[in-house]
């Protein structure tokens, strides 16, 4: 995919910003849950908790076909993911990724299910979604100051620093 594109799946953001994607994955790894942010019928914001486990080329969200954060991602699929903070001096960082939700195909389901961390058994109906990436942040503190570091498919990475 295209650096000029305004989404990417993960295996292309890493390509692009390995480096940084390094980090961001650790940040959601270090911790078995993330939050997700979707948006409701009615327009209001819905704050989730969610497994976001990044393997295969793909940043995955699995769930109940049935759930209410299901049905807000098959009506609107943008989405925005926050990973949990260790400590809150925010050392190794607090990461966010914003994006839009991809239905998988059956393929891209049974990769999912075969490398998931515990057995998904047969009954259990279930919604997966892949993300287009559109931007990621990764907040972190550095010699006293914050830094803000900001990559997206078009603009690349960005570096703040906030004293």
């Amino acid at each position: 995919m295209s650096t000029t594109s305004n989404v990417m799946s993960w295996a292309a953001f890493a390509a692009a910003c390995g480096e940084l994607a390094g980090r961001v994955q650790e940040r959601f790894e270090n911790h078995q849950h993330a939050v997700m942010a979707t948006i409701r019928r009615n327009g209001s914001p819905r704050m989730s908790g969610m497994e976001a486990p990044i393997r295969d080329g793909h940043l995955w969200l699995g769930m109940e076909q049935t759930s209410a954060k299901a049905a807000d991602l098959r009506r609107d699929p943008r989405l925005g993911l926050h990973s949990t903070p260790d400590d809150e001096d925010l050392a190794a960082g607090d990461a966010r990724i914003e994006g839009s939700a991809v239905p998988a195909d059956t393929e891209q389901l049974k990769v999912f299910v075969r490398g998931h961390h515990h057995e998904i058994d047969d009954s259990v109906r279930l919604a997966l979604f892949t993300i287009n990436i559109a931007r990621v942040v990764l907040v972190h503190v550095e010699d006293r100051h914050l830094v803000v570091e900001t990559w997206t498919p078009a603009g690349g990475l960005t570096e703040r620093r906030i004293s």
